[in-house]
C-alpha cells in the first residue's frame, strides 16, 4: 500500500454529507460507497420513463450561500418553483401551513382554532416548555394542535407528542400572531417563506445534485463496509472482507447502528448503550405513474387522518416536467412506522390497494384506468426520532467518535433529521474543524472560500 493512500481521509458513503465532505476537506480523500451510484438517501431511481426520489427532495434554505453553492452545482440543469403544498381537513384540502388558512376551515374549527391561539392559557402554563407537546401548545394553542400538528406528528414520528424533544422546534418556526389572525377572517397570508420558493434539477431527478458532486470525488463503487480497525499510527483500515485500505482519518456516514458493528476495537458499554437507544424509523415509499395531464399541479399533500396511512403525497412532474414521459405524470405517497408493525409487515398488494384506493375516495387520482403502474419500495431507516432523551444520547456517541479520530457525519451517523442544504452546514462546520482553519462555530458566510473551491473541484 503507497504511502500516499495512507495518508488520505476515508470516507463512507457518496451521499449528500460524504459528498461534501470529500470536496470541503483540504486532505486528499477517498469515498467508500456500497451502491453503485452516488446519492445514498437522495437518489433517485427510474420506472418505465418515470424518475422518482426515495421521498420527495427539493433544494430550500435559509442560508442563502449553501442555496446558491446547490443551484450553481447544477449549472443549467436547475429550475425554481412555488411551492403549492395542501393539507387534508375533513374531506377538503386547505393551504399549508395549516395556522395560515383557518379561513377554510368550517366555521366551529375556525373558530375554535382562533380563540385557542388568542386567549391561550398554555403560555402561562408552561412558559418553559419541556417537550413538543408543551411547545406547541403554548405557541399555538390547543385548537391548532388538536385539529392538526398533534395528530400529523403522531402520525409522522410514531410517538406520543410529549414524547418529541424541545430540539425539534427550532424546526418549526414560530408564526406571527397577526398572520394567523388574519388568516382567520379572510386575509391570504403566507407561512414558512424559507420554503415558498424551492429549486430542483431539471432532469435526473434530485440525484442530479449528487451526481454533480461526485464529479470532482474519488469514488470506489461496490465497497461494502464490514470492518474497521486502528492502526498503532492512530489511522484506521477499512476492509470489505476482501480488501483492505488504510487511511490517516476517517469520515462516516452509514447509520451509527450498522458502524459500531463493523468497529474491529472496544468501544465502551455506555456508548453501545446510547446507540440502542436511538430511534429511527423506515418508510414505505409508493410511487404511481399515470397517464394524462395534472390539473391540480400540487406540490405535496399532508395527511393528518388516523384510517390513511399516507402521511404525505408529493407530486414529482410539479418539481419538473422531466420526471415523467410527455403526456404523463405522477404521484408518490410515504408511509412512515415503526420497525416491525403491523403497517411495515403488510405485503406489497396491500400497500397498493389501500394507497390507491385511498387517492381514489379523495379524488386525488380521478380515473383508476389511467394508472400505468404502482412501485412499492421500502427504505429501512428514513426519519430519525427526536425523542425526549435524543439529546442525551448523541452527544456521548458524539464526543466518543470525535475522540477517537472518526468523524460522524450525515442522517444516519451524525444522527439528525438534515435536508441537504442542513448536511452541507454540516459538513462545512466539519470540515472547518478538521482543515484546522478555527472556523468550526464562525457565521456560514465565512465558508464561502471552500464552497468556491468546491465548484471549481466540479466545474
Amino acid at each position: 500500500m503507497s504511502n500516499s493512500q495512507k495518508s488520505k481521509v476515508g470516507i463512507i458513503g457518496a451521499g449528500p454529507s460524504g459528498l461534501a465532505m470529500s470536496l470541503f476537506l483540504n486532505s486528499s480523500t477517498q469515498i467508500l460507497e456500497k451502491a453503485k451510484n452516488p446519492g445514498g438517501h437522495a437518489s433517485s431511481f427510474l420506472k418505465e420513463g418515470f424518475t422518482f426520489d426515495y421521498g420527495p427532495h427539493i433544494m430550500f434554505s435559509k442560508n442563502q450561500a449553501v442555496l446558491e453553492f446547490m443551484i450553481q452545482s447544477l449549472g443549467a440543469n436547475v429550475q425554481k418553483c412555488r411551492r403549492n403544498n395542501k393539507i387534508s381537513f375533513k374531506n377538503k384540502l386547505i393551504k399549508y401551513p395549516f395556522e395560515n388558512d383557518l379561513k377554510s376551515l368550517p366555521p366551529e374549527d375556525n373558530f375554535a382554532c382562533l380563540k385557542g391561539f388568542v386567549n391561550n392559557p398554555y403560555q402561562a402554563e408552561y412558559p418553559h416548555p419541556k417537550n413538543m407537546r408543551e411547545w406547541m401548545l403554548k405557541t399555538f394553542g390547543a385548537g391548532i394542535c388538536d385539529r392538526y400538528l398533534f395528530p400529523y406528528n403522531e402520525k409522522v414520528w410514531n410517538i406520543a407528542v410529549e414524547k418529541l424533544s424541545m430540539a425539534w422546534a427550532d424546526r418549526i418556526p414560530n408564526p406571527p400572531s397577526d398572520d394567523i389572525i388574519k388568516s382567520a377572517i379572510g386575509f391570504e397570508t403566507e407561512g414558512y417563506l424559507h420554503q415558498l420558493y424551492y429549486h430542483y434539477p431539471k432532469k435526473g431527478g434530485y440525484q442530479a445534485i449528487c451526481e454533480a458532486w461526485a464529479k470532482g470525488a474519488d469514488i470506489q463503487y461496490g465497497f461494502n463496509v464490514r470492518s474497521i480497525e486502528r492502526t498503532k499510527q492512530g489511522g484506521f483500515i477499512v476492509s470489505d472482507g476482501t480488501d483492505g485500505l488504510e487511511y490517516s482519518g476517517l469520515v462516516s456516514t452509514m447509520p451509527i447502528q450498522e458502524l459500531v458493528k463493523c468497529l474491529r476495537f472496544s468501544v465502551p458499554q455506555e456508548i453501545t448503550d446510547a446507540i440502542n437507544r436511538l430511534i429511527v424509523n423506515p418508510m414505505i415509499v409508493v410511487s404511481i405513474g399515470i397517464r394524462g395531464v395534472d390539473t391540480d399541479q400540487f406540490t405535496a399533500i399532508y395527511f393528518p387522518e388516523a384510517d390513511f396511512l399516507v402521511n404525505r403525497l408529493s407530486y414529482p412532474c410539479t418539481f419538473s416536467q422531466g420526471n415523467a414521459p410527455e403526456g404523463h405524470y405522477s404521484v408518490q405517497a410515504e408511509i412512515t412506522c415503526l420497525p416491525d408493525s403491523k403497517t411495515w409487515n403488510l405485503n406489497d398488494s396491500e400497500i397498493r390497494d389501500h394507497v390507491r384506493n385511498g387517492l381514489l375516495s379523495r379524488g386525488l387520482i380521478k380515473d383508476p384506468s389511467q394508472i400505468i403502474f404502482e412501485d412499492v419500495r421500502r427504505c429501512s431507516r428514513s426519519y430519525v426520532v427526536y425523542d425526549v432523551d435524543y439529546e442525551s444520547n448523541v452527544m456521548k456517541i458524539r464526543k466518543y467518535f470525535d475522540d477517537q479520530n472518526l468523524h460522524l457525519v450525515g442522517r444516519f451517523s451524525f444522527f439528525e433529521y438534515v435536508n441537504v442544504d442542513m448536511a452541507v452546514e454540516r459538513a462545512l462546520k466539519v470540515s472547518s474543524r478538521l482543515n484546522g482553519d478555527g472556523q468550526s462555530q464562525a457565521p456560514l458566510l465565512d465558508h464561502q472560500a471552500l464552497l468556491d473551491r468546491a465548484l471549481a473541484k466540479i466545474s
